[in-house]
């Protein structure tokens, strides 16, 4: 309280409000006036005048002195004196009382009980009575249950540590905020003095010491016991669950660790060709075709002077790009061709192949590669297993192998469909059974009118391309080099750009297959910007590069990474 009452501002330098007489407190419109009041003042003893004003205010002044500075204070702390003795009661502070018993792991058991501010009257009351430790309260007066109570009056200065500290059911009322107008009228002061005013318990053992707080404080006592046993029992099922929690990580953990055991005992007999699948389909297979085309040379002029058609000229039904070729040994000319000129290019409309007879013509002419069909047989085996049945044809695949590896892995037959299917697109065939069987639709003139067509619209493509370039070279002068040097740069430029096209492309085949396997996240390399599945070791297992980091594959992230990915340096 102390500090509280520092920051109290200072009174008003107010004329004493109460005359002192015979012992009692007046005031002055109550006494008689000038001198014959027959009152002095509280603090200094000096005589009083009751005056009264123009206005009609009445006041007392000091008799031949000047306005004493305490009078003020001492004449408002015993007129709160008198008040409680004249009218024999109080209105107490409200009080919380908490009980309070300790009990294990750092956990206590309470309750708080809360009395409200009520009236006691007094039997007796007495001012300024000196107790047996030497201390005096302002008022000290004796309850009907035979309990003393003690009041302390705070005008300017409160009670002292030592003192409320010492005597028991010590209770202040706070004076220190009244007004002028407060202290000088008679119903409104008495008001606050016994009930308004703010005022607090320093000790009370008079509401500490209730039968309803016993009785409390035995049934909180009782339940010690109880509650620890409870709170016990409470830490051993959660130490328990921790536990279970713990083994069923480590359990979880060497079930992973077993998948992966299992996993590389299975993978064991197919790394190369795994290792041969990675090459093809990062790398290997934009060098590897131009080994291809080279090494074929011979047959395709064989082929052209046959079909009588110029080699540089190759129609563009038997040069169709399709997607992972690579399983078969020699470049796709060949085995298209074979296909087209057996089945296709001297039948009447209507006739009807099937895929495997295709298949049959492209393995003589180009063969396939050995550990591609040993994939393609792997990857087949696995597709009707239980584990494959809930999943979408094109989710399914080989357990140990990754969604990237099970997405690069395609058969020969699948190969020779999706060729089937462009020349669907290009008016040649139709579809007779899903992935079965095909109908021919043109006859063989009608392909080769179309295929001079074509060359034909090549051939005004790059004379319109020619002009423009001498035209430009006209213009801007010796800007552009000489025609073999420039054709070398620019198809050094297409290889690149194929090159980093490709490389692309696989990055989002992967993302995307990852997610179709049911990954949110993958691991992205910064090297060479292809997505893998997460792994323990932080290392791309492609470029064996650190630069690497975990992904979340949203729809967003999917739908904008080529994108994304053509900007990256």
């Amino acid at each position: 309280m102390s500090s509280e009452t520092n920051n109290r501002p200072a009174l008003s330098k107010l004329r004493v409000p109460f005359g002192e007489k015979d012992g009692r407190l007046y005031r002055p419109e109550t006494v008689d006036r000038g001198k014959k009041c027959g009152c002095h003042c509280p603090e200094c003893k000096v005589p009083l005048i009751a005056k009264c004003s123009v206005a009609g205010r009445f006041y007392f002044a000091h008799h031949r002195g000047a306005e004493c500075p305490g009078g003020y204070e001492t004449a408002l702390h015993k007129m709160a004196k008198q008040i409680l003795l004249d009218a024999g009661r109080v209105w107490l502070p409200e009080r919380d009382v908490l009980l309070s018993f300790p009990l294990v792991f750092g956990e206590t058991l309470s309750e708080t009980l809360h009395f409200d501010t009520r009236e006691v009257h007094f039997v007796s009351a007495v001012s300024e009575k000196r107790l047996d430790n030497g201390l005096t309260p302002d008022v000290t007066a004796l309850l009907k249950n035979d309990a003393e109570l003690h009041i302390e009056i705070l005008v300017t200065h409160a009670v002292e540590e030592n003192k409320s500290l010492a005597i028991d059911n010590v209770m202040e009322i706070d004076l220190s905020w009244l007004s002028e107008e407060t202290v000088l009228d008679p119903v409104a002061l008495e008001a606050e003095v016994l009930k308004s005013a703010p005022r607090w318990w320093h000790r009370c053992s008079l509401i500490d010491e209730l039968p309803k707080v016993h009785a409390v404080r035995e049934a909180l006592e009782a339940r010690v016991p109880i509650e620890i046993k409870r709170l016990e029992r409470q830490r051993e099922r959660e130490e328990a669950a921790k536990r279970k929690k713990e083994r069923a990580a480590q359990q979880k953990e060497e079930r992973r660790q077993a998948l992966i055991r299992k996993k590389a005992e299975a993978r064991e007999p197919f790394e190369i060709a795994l290792r041969n699948l990675e090459q093809v389909e990062s790398m290997g297979w934009l060098t590897l075709g131009e080994r291809l085309a080279e090494r074929a040379k011979p047959r395709l002029e064989e082929i052209a002077r046959r079909l009588r058609f110029e080699p540089e000229k190759w129609p563009t039904f038997m040069d169709v790009s399709v997607q992972r070729e690579w399983v078969f040994k020699e470049d796709r000319r060949l085995w298209q061709s074979a296909v087209f000129e057996s089945l296709i290019l001297d039948k009447e409309p209507g006739y009807i192949f099937s895929v495997a007879q295709a298949l049959a013509y492209a393995e003589k002419a180009a063969g396939v590669r050995e550990w591609a069909l040993k994939l393609s047989q792997l990857k087949q085996a696995h597709l009707k297993q239980p584990y494959n049945q809930r999943k979408d044809y094109e989710l399914r695949g080989v357990w140990f192998l990754t969604p990237a590896e099970n997405n690069a892995i395609r058969s020969p037959y699948a190969v020779v469909l999706s060729y089937l299917k462009k020349l669907c697109k290009r008016g040649v065939l139709a579809e007779e059974r899903p992935a079965k069987t095909f109908r021919v639709l043109a006859s063989g003139p009608d392909i080769w009118t179309a295929h001079e067509k074509e060359q034909r619209q090549v051939k005004a493509k790059a004379v319109r391309a020619e002009r423009g370039r001498a035209t430009l070279q006209a213009l801007l002068g010796d800007i552009f080099p000489e025609d073999e040097k420039y054709q070398k740069v620019e198809q050094e430029w297409r290889a690149r750009r194929e090159d980093v096209t490709q490389r692309l492309d696989y990055s989002v085949n992967d993302a995307n297959a990852i997610a179709a396997a049911g990954h949110e996240t993958a691991l992205f390399c910064l090297s060479c910007k292809r997505h893998q599945l997460p792994t323990p070791i932080n290392e791309c297992p492609v470029c064996y590069s650190h630069r690497v980091r975990v992904v979340e594959l949203t729809e967003d992230y999917l739908r904008t990474l080529l994108h994304r990915l053509k900007c990256m340096p």
